[in-house]
């Protein structure tokens, strides 16, 4: 199977930056008067728009991801009747961030 220069280019899109691709494809026919096609609107946003929309969205996810370890900090400390620090942090890599970034990303 020979694999197309589209394709390629598409192949490391999450779910969450396909979303965002079939909003931009909407403005940009929008504006064009017409269906520009998916092949112009992977090249306008990945010319103009992937990097500063993937940097932004790191940044939320990290902000989102910082508060529920806190969350899940203070609950496990209040548990436990004492701060648990670096502990209940790691207890929540170990236990919850596998599933908390398939969730984010199946839900965004």
């Amino acid at each position: 199977m020979e694999i197309t220069d589209l394709e390629y280019l598409c192949r490391d899109f999450t779910p969450a930056e396909w979303q965002a691709l079939e909003v931009h494809r909407y403005y940009l026919s929008e504006r064009a008067g017409h269906d520009v096609g998916i092949v112009a609107t992977v090249e306008d946003w990945l010319s103009n728009h992937s990097a500063k929309w993937r940097q932004e969205r790191l940044q939320k996810d990290l902000a989102d991801q910082a508060s529920e370890i806190m969350k899940h900090k203070w609950i496990e400390s209040e548990k436990a009747g004492t701060d648990l620090g670096d502990t209940a942090v790691l207890d929540w890599v170990k236990k919850h961030a596998g599933q908390w970034r398939r969730w984010r990303e199946k839900s965004s």
